[in-house]
């Protein structure tokens, strides 16, 4: 959970620029997260430059970039001075191949196979392309206002409560500010669309079916949502804008220092820590969903 909630918003692009700065924006941002036995993890704080259809966001272990125009990806860890860059389609798969990579060898060692089998490892590698969405299977989202207004980052905002299939998914707070000129929507949504069919988990179809509704997109396009409460098996996670400035965005902003070495992803983020071998449950407390 905690790796999820620190790529949060995990997207990244390569940019050089001729100018030395583009109009825009400049958003601070507080998280915070807790498990579903409402423990409460460290808040986080963020800022996001948004300029010229590219979003640059600074989270404390990762610093990514998205150049919509492009649709490609910049992440970069500031500890290690380490970067990858790629398409949108190449971030899901790199991806997606760690994932079932990782997710193998800890099945493996769980059940006491070999976890350095080269065939396993072969197969994890090669299984590295999302399966397709099919939406005539997501579940359905309904989007109403809930009357509460707050001035959220010096801007009043309408709560809006999000239902998917039913039960409470999100709760959002937008404002009428219009960003469509520094960051184009379609290819915003496009972009999101590619990432959200990459999702695994139990609220994979929550986020898929939200991000393709109609009235998300509607309410969302020329507007902000400056707060949001995410409700999941894993308890909850709250982003709060607290601050937005309109200014001047240098083109640096969105470029790889030349100190920073490019690796491939999966080197990018160091692995979680692995369990103890006495604590590790015997294969038959293995849950198949």
């Amino acid at each position: 959970m905690l790796t999820t909630l620190r790529l949060f918003a995990v997207l990244t692009a390569l940019v050089l620029s001729p100018s030395l700065a583009h109009a825009g924006w400049v958003l601070q941002w507080k998280t915070a997260a807790s498990t579903g036995k409402d423990k409460q993890l460290p808040s986080q704080n963020a800022t996001q430059s948004i300029a010229a259809n590219q979003v640059r966001m600074d989270q404390p272990e990762v610093i990514t970039i998205t150049d919509y125009d492009k649709d490609r990806f910049v992440m970069m860890n500031p500890t290690k001075q380490f970067f990858w860059s790629g398409t949108t389609d190449e971030f899901v798969r790199e991806m997606t191949r760690s994932r079932n990579a990782a997710m193998r060898e800890k099945v493996g060692a769980l059940t006491g196979k070999k976890a350095k089998d080269k065939a396993e490892a072969a197969a994890a590698a090669a299984d590295a392309k999302p399966k397709p969405i099919d939406v005539s299977k997501l579940p359905p989202v309904s989007i109403t206002p809930s009357g509460v207004q707050e001035k959220i980052a010096g801007y009043d905002t309408q709560k809006y409560d999000v239902r998917v299939n039913g039960d409470l998914f999100e709760e959002i707070w937008i404002a009428p500010l219009d960003m469509s000129a520094d960051i184009n929507p379609d290819r915003f949504n496009a972009q999101l669309l590619k990432n959200s069919a990459a999702m695994q988990g139990k609220s994979a179809d929550s986020y898929n079916a939200l991000y393709r509704d109609a009235e998300y997109r509607r309410l969302t396009d020329k507007a902000m949502i400056l707060k949001t409460v995410t409700h999941h098996v894993a308890g909850t996670f709250e982003r709060t804008a607290t601050s937005v400035e309109k200014r001047d965005v240098p083109a640096s902003t969105f470029t790889v220092p030349d100190s920073y070495r490019k690796v491939r992803l999966s080197d990018l983020l160091d692995p979680p820590p692995a369990a103890p071998a006495a604590e590790s449950p015997p294969s038959s407390a293995i849950k198949k969903n």
